[in-house]
Protein backbone atom coordinates (compact mmCIF):
# COMPACT_ATOMS: atom_id res chain seq x y z
CA UNK A 1 0.00 0.00 0.00
CA UNK A 2 0.93 3.33 -0.87
CA UNK A 3 0.12 6.82 0.30
CA UNK A 4 -1.70 9.16 -2.32
CA UNK A 5 1.63 10.45 -4.19
CA UNK A 6 3.45 7.91 -4.53
CA UNK A 7 5.26 4.77 -3.14
CA UNK A 8 8.47 6.18 -1.94
CA UNK A 9 8.00 6.62 2.05
CA UNK A 10 11.37 8.42 2.53
CA UNK A 11 10.37 11.09 0.08
CA UNK A 12 8.41 14.48 1.17
CA UNK A 13 4.62 13.85 1.10
CA UNK A 14 2.04 15.95 1.41
CA UNK A 15 0.72 15.56 5.53
CA UNK A 16 -2.48 15.48 3.62
CA UNK A 17 -1.43 12.49 1.84
CA UNK A 18 -0.41 10.49 5.19
CA UNK A 19 -3.52 11.55 6.83
CA UNK A 20 -5.21 9.77 3.94
CA UNK A 21 -3.15 6.99 4.41
CA UNK A 22 -3.59 7.15 8.02
CA UNK A 23 -7.41 7.27 7.95
CA UNK A 24 -7.40 3.84 5.36
CA UNK A 25 -5.32 1.99 8.27
CA UNK A 26 -7.46 3.24 11.38
CA UNK A 27 -10.19 1.74 9.39
CA UNK A 28 -8.53 -1.31 9.42
CA UNK A 29 -7.52 -1.71 12.76
CA UNK A 30 -9.21 0.80 15.32
CA UNK A 31 -8.18 -1.06 17.95
CA UNK A 32 -4.87 -2.02 17.78
CA UNK A 33 -3.77 1.05 16.64
CA UNK A 34 -5.44 3.03 19.37
CA UNK A 35 -6.59 6.01 17.14
CA UNK A 36 -5.39 8.98 16.14
CA UNK A 37 -4.50 12.86 17.51
CA UNK A 38 -6.27 15.04 14.89
CA UNK A 39 -4.23 18.32 15.42
CA UNK A 40 -6.64 20.53 13.08
CA UNK A 41 -8.82 23.45 13.82
CA UNK A 42 -12.46 23.24 12.87
CA UNK A 43 -13.30 23.62 9.44
CA UNK A 44 -12.85 22.38 5.80
CA UNK A 45 -9.86 20.33 5.92
CA UNK A 46 -10.54 18.29 9.05
CA UNK A 47 -14.64 17.73 8.26
CA UNK A 48 -12.97 16.60 4.47
CA UNK A 49 -10.50 13.85 7.16
CA UNK A 50 -13.22 13.11 9.59
CA UNK A 51 -15.65 12.42 6.34
CA UNK A 52 -13.08 9.94 4.55
CA UNK A 53 -12.44 7.71 7.35
CA UNK A 54 -15.94 7.50 8.13
CA UNK A 55 -17.00 6.61 4.43
CA UNK A 56 -14.09 3.90 4.40
CA UNK A 57 -15.32 2.28 7.99
CA UNK A 58 -17.99 -0.81 7.41
CA UNK A 59 -21.50 -0.33 7.42
CA UNK A 60 -22.60 -0.57 11.34
CA UNK A 61 -19.37 0.45 12.52
CA UNK A 62 -19.87 2.77 15.78
CA UNK A 63 -18.90 6.21 15.88
CA UNK A 64 -19.51 8.16 18.88
CA UNK A 65 -18.52 11.79 19.40
CA UNK A 66 -17.68 12.52 23.29
CA UNK A 67 -18.47 16.52 24.50
CA UNK A 68 -15.64 18.16 26.38
CA UNK A 69 -17.39 18.52 29.82
CA UNK A 70 -19.34 15.02 29.41
CA UNK A 71 -20.65 13.59 32.87
CA UNK A 72 -19.20 10.37 33.82
CA UNK A 73 -22.84 9.00 34.00
CA UNK A 74 -22.68 9.55 30.17
CA UNK A 75 -19.44 8.47 29.47
CA UNK A 76 -19.08 5.39 31.75
CA UNK A 77 -22.82 4.54 32.74
CA UNK A 78 -24.92 4.90 35.37
CA UNK A 79 -28.46 4.23 36.70
CA UNK A 80 -31.37 4.80 34.63
CA UNK A 81 -33.84 6.83 36.87
CA UNK A 82 -36.49 6.31 35.00
CA UNK A 83 -36.36 2.23 34.01
CA UNK A 84 -35.53 2.09 37.56
CA UNK A 85 -38.93 3.59 38.78
CA UNK A 86 -41.03 1.59 36.06
CA UNK A 87 -38.77 -1.34 37.24
CA UNK A 88 -38.95 -1.01 40.90
CA UNK A 89 -35.00 -2.14 40.89
CA UNK A 90 -31.86 -0.43 39.91
CA UNK A 91 -31.67 -0.37 35.90
CA UNK A 92 -28.16 0.10 34.54
CA UNK A 93 -27.61 2.32 31.05
CA UNK A 94 -24.56 2.24 28.85
CA UNK A 95 -22.43 5.06 28.24
CA UNK A 96 -20.53 6.09 25.53
CA UNK A 97 -17.65 4.18 26.14
CA UNK A 98 -19.76 1.01 26.48
CA UNK A 99 -22.03 2.06 23.03
CA UNK A 100 -18.53 2.39 20.57
CA UNK A 101 -17.44 -0.92 21.56
CA UNK A 102 -15.67 -2.07 18.09
CA UNK A 103 -15.43 1.15 16.55
CA UNK A 104 -14.70 5.27 17.47
CA UNK A 105 -14.95 7.87 19.76
CA UNK A 106 -13.91 10.73 19.18
CA UNK A 107 -12.89 13.48 21.80
CA UNK A 108 -14.26 17.17 20.64
CA UNK A 109 -11.68 19.67 21.95
CA UNK A 110 -9.26 17.26 23.26
CA UNK A 111 -6.58 19.37 23.86
CA UNK A 112 -8.72 20.34 27.08
CA UNK A 113 -9.82 16.97 29.03
CA UNK A 114 -9.56 17.21 32.50
CA UNK A 115 -6.71 15.07 34.09
CA UNK A 116 -10.12 12.75 35.58
CA UNK A 117 -11.67 12.23 31.94
CA UNK A 118 -8.00 11.20 30.37
CA UNK A 119 -7.27 8.53 33.52
CA UNK A 120 -10.72 7.19 33.21
CA UNK A 121 -10.17 6.73 29.29
CA UNK A 122 -7.62 4.94 29.39
CA UNK A 123 -8.41 3.01 32.30
CA UNK A 124 -10.94 1.46 29.50
CA UNK A 125 -8.45 1.61 26.80
CA UNK A 126 -6.24 -0.55 29.04
CA UNK A 127 -8.44 -2.90 30.42
CA UNK A 128 -11.23 -3.18 27.71
CA UNK A 129 -14.01 -2.87 30.10
CA UNK A 130 -15.76 -0.02 31.74
CA UNK A 131 -16.06 -0.79 35.43
CA UNK A 132 -19.21 0.61 37.34
CA UNK A 133 -19.55 0.29 40.71
CA UNK A 134 -21.98 3.13 42.20
CA UNK A 135 -25.26 3.94 42.55
CA UNK A 136 -26.44 0.27 43.75
CA UNK A 137 -24.59 -1.00 40.71
CA UNK A 138 -21.62 -3.32 39.75
CA UNK A 139 -21.15 -3.88 36.58
CA UNK A 140 -18.39 -4.86 33.97
CA UNK A 141 -18.92 -4.03 30.24
CA UNK A 142 -16.19 -5.43 27.63
CA UNK A 143 -15.32 -2.45 24.89
CA UNK A 144 -13.13 -1.75 22.86
CA UNK A 145 -12.44 1.06 20.68
CA UNK A 146 -10.46 3.44 19.09
CA UNK A 147 -10.06 7.22 19.58
CA UNK A 148 -9.74 9.82 17.18
CA UNK A 149 -8.43 12.98 19.43
CA UNK A 150 -9.60 16.41 17.91
CA UNK A 151 -7.02 18.79 19.05
CA UNK A 152 -7.98 22.56 18.46
CA UNK A 153 -4.62 23.93 20.40
CA UNK A 154 -2.98 26.78 18.59
CA UNK A 155 0.20 26.84 21.38
CA UNK A 156 2.47 24.32 21.59
CA UNK A 157 1.12 23.97 25.36
CA UNK A 158 -2.46 23.50 23.98
CA UNK A 159 -2.28 19.38 23.43
CA UNK A 160 -3.77 16.44 24.10
CA UNK A 161 -2.32 15.27 27.42
CA UNK A 162 0.70 12.84 26.49
CA UNK A 163 -0.81 9.83 28.58
CA UNK A 164 -3.81 9.45 25.89
CA UNK A 165 -1.47 10.39 23.20
CA UNK A 166 0.85 7.69 23.39
CA UNK A 167 -1.77 5.02 23.41
CA UNK A 168 -2.74 6.65 19.69
CA UNK A 169 -0.70 5.68 16.68
CA UNK A 170 -0.79 8.46 14.86
CA UNK A 171 -0.44 12.17 15.23
CA UNK A 172 -2.06 14.23 11.96
CA UNK A 173 -1.47 17.70 10.99
CA UNK A 174 -3.50 17.53 7.44
CA UNK A 175 -2.72 20.53 5.43
CA UNK A 176 -5.04 21.25 2.38
CA UNK A 177 -5.63 17.82 0.62
CA UNK A 178 -3.41 16.99 -2.60
CA UNK A 179 -6.59 17.10 -4.81
CA UNK A 180 -7.42 20.81 -4.25
CA UNK A 181 -4.17 22.21 -5.93
CA UNK A 182 -3.79 19.08 -8.24
CA UNK A 183 -4.39 19.44 -12.10
CA UNK A 184 -7.87 18.30 -13.47
CA UNK A 185 -8.57 15.02 -13.81
CA UNK A 186 -6.58 13.90 -10.56
CA UNK A 187 -7.92 11.09 -8.57
CA UNK A 188 -9.49 11.99 -5.39
CA UNK A 189 -7.90 10.20 -2.08
CA UNK A 190 -11.54 8.58 -1.94
CA UNK A 191 -10.53 6.20 -5.32
CA UNK A 192 -8.08 4.45 -3.62
CA UNK A 193 -9.52 2.49 -1.33
CA UNK A 194 -13.04 1.11 -1.15
CA UNK A 195 -15.35 0.19 2.31
CA UNK A 196 -14.84 -3.10 0.49
CA UNK A 197 -11.01 -3.16 0.66
CA UNK A 198 -10.92 -2.41 4.25
CA UNK A 199 -13.70 -5.20 5.13
CA UNK A 200 -11.16 -7.98 3.46
CA UNK A 201 -8.08 -6.18 5.23
CA UNK A 202 -10.05 -6.64 8.18
CA UNK A 203 -10.70 -10.27 7.85
CA UNK A 204 -7.19 -10.85 6.66
CA UNK A 205 -5.36 -9.00 9.51
CA UNK A 206 -5.01 -11.99 11.63
CA UNK A 207 -2.89 -13.91 9.64
CA UNK A 208 -0.37 -11.60 9.03
CA UNK A 209 2.95 -12.13 10.39
CA UNK A 210 5.77 -9.91 11.00
CA UNK A 211 9.78 -11.48 11.36
CA UNK A 212 11.88 -10.50 13.70
CA UNK A 213 14.26 -8.22 11.87
CA UNK A 214 11.35 -5.89 11.29
CA UNK A 215 10.48 -5.97 15.10
CA UNK A 216 13.93 -4.74 15.42
CA UNK A 217 14.66 -2.34 13.21
CA UNK A 218 11.02 -0.66 14.15
CA UNK A 219 12.77 -0.58 17.71
CA UNK A 220 16.01 0.57 16.75
CA UNK A 221 14.13 3.54 14.42
CA UNK A 222 12.38 4.37 17.95
CA UNK A 223 15.83 4.76 20.18
CA UNK A 224 17.74 6.37 17.25
CA UNK A 225 14.98 8.90 17.32
CA UNK A 226 14.42 9.22 21.29
CA UNK A 227 11.87 8.06 21.30
CA UNK A 228 11.42 6.17 24.98
CA UNK A 229 7.99 4.86 24.55
CA UNK A 230 7.80 0.76 24.13
CA UNK A 231 4.00 1.39 22.81
CA UNK A 232 5.51 3.36 19.69
CA UNK A 233 7.36 0.51 17.83
CA UNK A 234 4.29 -2.26 18.85
CA UNK A 235 2.04 0.36 17.50
CA UNK A 236 4.01 0.82 14.24
CA UNK A 237 4.10 -2.76 13.94
CA UNK A 238 0.62 -2.93 14.47
CA UNK A 239 0.08 -0.32 11.40
CA UNK A 240 3.04 -2.01 9.43
CA UNK A 241 0.40 -5.54 9.47
CA UNK A 242 -2.49 -3.28 8.68
CA UNK A 243 -0.56 -1.97 5.28
CA UNK A 244 0.30 -5.42 4.46
CA UNK A 245 -3.54 -6.70 5.11
CA UNK A 246 -4.50 -3.47 2.93
CA UNK A 247 -1.92 -4.86 0.17
CA UNK A 248 -3.54 -8.53 0.42
CA UNK A 249 -0.53 -10.30 1.57
CA UNK A 250 0.21 -12.08 5.19
CA UNK A 251 4.03 -10.89 5.76
CA UNK A 252 5.10 -7.93 6.51
CA UNK A 253 7.76 -6.54 3.87
CA UNK A 254 10.61 -3.67 4.68
CA UNK A 255 8.60 -1.59 2.74
CA UNK A 256 5.72 -2.08 5.04
CA UNK A 257 7.77 -1.20 8.36
CA UNK A 258 9.28 1.88 6.69
CA UNK A 259 5.78 3.80 6.15
CA UNK A 260 4.48 2.59 9.04
CA UNK A 261 7.94 4.51 10.82
CA UNK A 262 7.07 7.49 8.33
CA UNK A 263 2.92 7.47 10.02
CA UNK A 264 3.98 6.08 13.56
CA UNK A 265 7.70 7.32 14.94
CA UNK A 266 8.31 9.86 12.80
CA UNK A 267 6.19 12.56 14.38
CA UNK A 268 7.16 11.07 17.92
CA UNK A 269 10.95 11.83 17.44
CA UNK A 270 12.56 14.09 20.31
CA UNK A 271 15.89 14.01 18.47
CA UNK A 272 17.45 13.58 15.11
CA UNK A 273 19.46 10.32 14.50
CA UNK A 274 23.18 10.56 14.82
CA UNK A 275 24.66 10.26 11.47
CA UNK A 276 27.28 7.18 9.98
CA UNK A 277 30.79 7.91 9.96
CA UNK A 278 32.34 9.05 6.82
CA UNK A 279 33.58 6.24 4.68
CA UNK A 280 36.93 6.44 3.72
CA UNK A 281 38.36 8.16 0.77
CA UNK A 282 39.36 6.02 -2.01
CA UNK A 283 43.09 7.27 -2.32
CA UNK A 284 43.70 6.23 1.26
CA UNK A 285 45.96 3.58 1.28
CA UNK A 286 45.09 0.58 3.13
CA UNK A 287 46.55 -0.59 6.36
CA UNK A 288 50.05 -2.23 6.07
CA UNK A 289 49.33 -6.31 6.46
CA UNK A 290 50.70 -8.62 8.72
CA UNK A 291 53.06 -11.36 7.93
CA UNK A 292 51.22 -14.28 8.37
CA UNK A 293 47.46 -12.64 7.09
CA UNK A 294 45.34 -14.66 5.55
CA UNK A 295 44.18 -12.30 2.89
CA UNK A 296 46.30 -14.79 0.44
CA UNK A 297 44.38 -17.55 1.69
CA UNK A 298 40.86 -16.58 0.58
CA UNK A 299 38.33 -19.04 1.64
CA UNK A 300 36.65 -21.30 -0.50
CA UNK A 301 33.65 -20.07 -2.25
CA UNK A 302 30.60 -21.98 -1.67
CA UNK A 303 29.26 -23.99 -4.20
CA UNK A 304 26.71 -22.18 -7.11
CA UNK A 305 23.15 -23.98 -6.52
CA UNK A 306 22.59 -26.67 -9.11
CA UNK A 307 21.09 -25.63 -12.49
CA UNK A 308 17.10 -24.99 -11.86
CA UNK A 309 16.97 -24.76 -8.78
CA UNK A 310 17.70 -21.16 -6.34
CA UNK A 311 19.34 -20.34 -4.18
CA UNK A 312 17.19 -19.58 -0.90
CA UNK A 313 19.94 -18.60 1.22
CA UNK A 314 20.02 -15.37 0.22
CA UNK A 315 19.02 -12.63 2.61
CA UNK A 316 18.94 -8.88 2.56
CA UNK A 317 21.78 -7.02 3.48
CA UNK A 318 22.74 -6.16 7.34
CA UNK A 319 21.24 -3.07 8.56
CA UNK A 320 19.36 -2.40 5.17
CA UNK A 321 15.77 -3.01 6.65
CA UNK A 322 17.38 -0.71 9.81
CA UNK A 323 18.21 1.82 7.07
CA UNK A 324 15.53 1.75 5.23
CA UNK A 325 12.83 2.32 8.24
CA UNK A 326 14.95 5.42 10.09
CA UNK A 327 15.23 6.93 6.90
CA UNK A 328 11.21 6.54 5.92
CA UNK A 329 10.55 7.98 9.88
CA UNK A 330 13.05 10.45 9.71
CA UNK A 331 11.56 12.18 6.66
CA UNK A 332 8.08 12.04 8.36
CA UNK A 333 9.54 14.64 11.25
CA UNK A 334 6.98 18.06 10.86
CA UNK A 335 9.06 21.08 9.30
CA UNK A 336 8.74 22.90 12.79
CA UNK A 337 9.87 19.80 15.05
CA UNK A 338 13.10 19.14 12.50
CA UNK A 339 13.89 22.89 12.72
CA UNK A 340 13.30 22.85 16.89
CA UNK A 341 15.74 19.16 16.44
CA UNK A 342 18.26 20.99 14.57
CA UNK A 343 19.06 23.33 17.15
CA UNK A 344 19.17 21.54 19.84
CA UNK A 345 15.93 21.71 21.50
CA UNK A 346 14.13 19.44 22.86
CA UNK A 347 10.47 18.82 22.00
CA UNK A 348 7.84 20.03 24.85
CA UNK A 349 5.87 17.25 26.61
CA UNK A 350 2.04 17.26 25.96
CA UNK A 351 0.76 16.23 29.41
CA UNK A 352 1.90 14.80 32.75
CA UNK A 353 2.24 11.02 32.53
Amino acid sequence: MSPPGGPDTTAALSPWADAACAAALLAVDPVGLGGAVLRSPAGAVRDHWLGLLRGLLPEGTPLRRVPLHIHDERLLGGLDLAATLQAGRPVAQRGLLAEADGGLVLLAMAERLSGSTVAKLNAVIDTGEVVLERDGLALRRATRFGVVALDEGIEDEERLPAPLADRLAFRLQPGPRVADDAPAGTPDERALWQPADIAAARAALPRVAASDEILEALCAAALALGIDSARAPLLALRAACAIAALDGRELVSPDDAALAARLVLGPRATRLPAQAPPEPEENQEPPDEAPDSDADHPPPEPPEPPEGEEDDTATPPEGAIDELVLEAARAAIPAGLLAALAGGEAPRSGGAS
